[in-house]
């Protein structure tokens, strides 16, 4: 086998303009292809950004609708609650109160301590 200085055909190949002008058309096209590939990838990640930041605005006026809207010039009207009429106060009385106005019935007050439910255990016939 002849060393590869002395091969003409090697020669001819690796010395070619065709071949040389093929491997640069051959590098401008991969660099194109690599900086359009880039520029979709940040093109997508713009894109991504800017639907989360949408998506977040949108969550959170949708929480808080009262700081996206205007004030009105008349105030909001709030329903009043009744008054309790001052010549008849309501009087608090205590569980041994409660059970002594039963004094023949069974009665129970069932819940926790302020918000008990009182419940007559007997059907109130008389025996």
């Amino acid at each position: 086998m002849k060393p590869p200085d002395e091969n003409p055909l090697l020669k001819e190949i690796l010395a070619d303009e065709n071949l040389s002008a093929m491997r640069h058309t051959s590098l401008e096209d991969a660099i194109a292809l690599m900086r359009r590939d880039r520029r979709r990838r940040q093109a997508t990640t713009l894109t991504a950004l800017a639907l989360s930041l949408l998506f977040g605005l949108w969550i959170f006026s949708a929480r808080h609708p009262e700081q996206g809207v205007v004030a009105s010039s008349e105030p909001k009207k709030v329903a009043e609650q009744p008054k309790l009429e001052t010549g008849n106060p309501v009087k608090t009385i205590t569980d041994e109160e409660l059970f002594a106005l039963f004094p023949d019935r069974a009665a129970a007050l069932i819940g926790k301590p302020g918000h008990q439910e009182f419940v007559l255990l007997d059907s109130g016939k008389s025996r």
